[in-house]
């Protein structure tokens, strides 16, 4: 039997005062991690990615979604904890669940989600929404997620929690949309995906998007007025 696959991002920061000596020693410890869990074949891939003291986690799990804590058990020494949530007020997170809200495919199994993926690069970026826009942000992408039309990375997945937007995907792309074959095919007018108009898209792009991100200061990003930062890969599999 096929088993599925389960994908997850996470956020978690570096303690204070902590040295890239010992910094670095997590993150090649954190590696050997992510190495094993893939020969022991419950981990199909892993990208840690870095912003100054923020790290960002995507993990594909094989059966069952990967927990940080008991996979990169390495990382803890050198992570600030998070206050507990409602449900389990007394236990402190280290990685904190990133809410995924926006993706081109969702995998049906392991065999097919695999077939014909060879990436080059895995990238990771992050953007940062403006106060008083998420609402709508988040109501636009939802609607484009329901209509299903918009051609992206196969492997695209955005994921947030708080202000902050976490994207991963691969290039070279592998385009794909949430339109399924057979319901292209019932089209009436038989339109192939790129053919078809998507209204969510064309109301997105009447909001001004622009204005729905923090934009990134001078130094703090590759330029000024910056919406997506690109972060350096710091273990991956």
């Amino acid at each position: 039997m096929e088993l599925n696959v389960i994908r997850a991002s996470y956020r978690a920061v570096l303690r204070e005062g902590i040295s890239e000596e010992l910094i670095g020693q997590a993150f090649a410890e954190c590696q050997a991690e992510m190495e094993l869990a893939y020969r022991e074949k419950i981990l199909l891939t892993a990208s840690l990615y870095r912003y100054g003291r923020f790290l960002f986690l995507y993990t594909e799990g094989v059966g069952k979604r990967l927990e940080p804590k008991s996979m990169l058990a390495s990382m803890s020494s050198v992570l600030q904890c998070w206050p507990g949530v409602i449900e389990k007020a007394d236990e402190d997170r280290a990685w904190v669940y990133m809410q995924p809200y926006y993706y081109h495919a969702v995998p049906a199994n392991v065999g097919e989600w695999m077939r014909g993926r060879h990436p080059e690069l895995r990238r990771g970026r992050i953007a940062l929404l403006a106060p008083g826009k998420w609402e709508e942000y988040m109501e636009h992408h939802l609607a484009l997620m329901k209509e299903g039309l918009i051609e992206g990375d196969r492997y695209h997945l955005i994921s947030v929690h708080e202000n902050v937007l976490f994207s991963y995907f691969e290039e070279p792309k592998t385009m794909t949309n949430l339109q399924s074959c057979a319901d292209l095919q019932r089209n009436s007018e038989m339109q192939s995906s790129s053919d078809m108009q998507s209204a969510a898209l064309e109301a997105w792009l009447r909001t001004d998007p622009e204005s729905h991100f923090v934009r990134f200061a001078d130094g703090q990003g590759p330029g000024p007025d910056q919406n997506f930062v690109f972060l350096p890969c710091c273990a991956g599999i």
